[in-house]
């Protein structure tokens, strides 16, 4: 960190150092006074007054208050959006992203690839069930974790109901790599099949190291996107996944599979999938060379009652009862 940078947040948080920015803020890592460790979300400061950052990033920590799930990174702690400095801070998930995995190790298994879609499938099952849209679901927003795969951007979370834009711009948002042809076209109006979409990007990324289109420009690729009659590229996926894939990345969106029915044709893949989840945790679970050292645990206090219970007292005739039944020396 520099001079610039905080060393606590929000009294109860040491910020240790950086663990990157983007174009909307930076993110620390940090260790509670409860040792619990976090990474810690600040908005730039030259960003601050700008309305539709203040309620981009309200936005996320409220979606990040309702959303629960195994493979979501959960909230820990988070300012008022309204402050001077808005912040918020989400556990620590150690491991690559999915992205930085599959470009430096290469493509997943079919049973991995099946496992990671499932368990991608009930991460979004339960950000469906709290009435919101992710909208940005993408290999570099999923870390493969010690637990298995975990969801760590909700930045561009939209509500289901009603208009799912963050300002009053009709702007597509989202990575246009993994986007769905009606977020390009009309992202006011999009459905949970987006994020169908997205999954069925994600998982031709993992199985093959590319995505659904490339082309030279931004435009280019957004025309592509938008054209039905421009399929998408499914070369190198296993013969097991073109069904499924090609389901899941559907020009219309009614033509997609619902998550659950999505989830029911990757868990075929994997069975048994408590086998095939545990597998690929192993498989793609690596410690990153640049993160940071564990914390240790909070040390145990060890409590001479001796030196706190006068001799005679209830406490110490109760201490010398505990001694002599469990034949405790030491003091404790």
């Amino acid at each position: 960190m520099d001079r610039s940078d905080p060393r606590r947040i929000g009294g109860r948080i040491t910020l240790h150092g950086r663990l990157g920015s983007g174009g909307m803020g930076r993110v620390y890592y940090g260790v509670t006074d409860q040792y619990e460790q976090v990474a810690v979300k600040v908005i730039r400061a030259e960003l601050i007054d700008r309305d539709e950052v203040r309620e981009r990033f309200a936005r996320e920590t409220e979606a990040l208050r309702t959303v629960q799930g195994a493979h979501i990174a959960s909230l820990v702690d988070a300012s008022d959006a309204d402050g001077e400095q808005p912040w918020l801070a989400m556990e620590f998930v150690r491991g690559l992203t999915l992205k930085e995995f599959v470009s430096e190790r290469g493509p997943l298994s079919i049973e991995h690839a099946a496992a990671l879609g499932v368990l991608l499938a009930d991460a979004l099952h339960d950000i469906h069930a709290a009435g919101l849209l992710h909208r940005d679901l993408k290999p570099a927003n999923i870390i493969l974790g010690r637990d298995g795969p975990t969801v760590i951007d909700l930045g561009l979370v939209a509500f289901a109901e009603g208009p799912t834009d963050l300002t009053t711009s009709a702007a597509a948002l989202g990575t246009p790599t993994c986007m769905a042809p009606e977020q390009a076209l009309t992202p006011k109006q999009i459905t949970a099949a987006a994020d169908v979409h997205a999954l069925g990007a994600t998982l031709l990324y993992a199985l093959t190291g590319h995505y659904p289109y490339k082309a030279d420009t931004i435009v280019a690729l957004m025309a592509k996107i938008v054209s039905a009659d421009a399929p998408p590229d499914m070369s190198g996926l296993p013969d097991a996944f073109v069904a499924p894939v090609a389901a899941m990345l559907a020009h219309d969106p009614g033509a997609r599979p619902t998550v659950a029915n999505a989830r029911a044709r990757l868990k075929a893949l994997c069975d048994p999938l408590p086998a095939a989840t545990r597998a690929l945790t192993l498989a793609t679970y690596v410690e990153r060379e640049s993160d940071p050292e564990d914390v240790p645990p909070r040390p145990r206090r060890r409590v001479d009652l001796s030196q706190v219970a006068p001799p005679g007292s209830v406490v110490a005739r109760l201490a010398d009862r505990l001694r002599a039944a469990y034949a405790v020396t030491a003091p404790f």
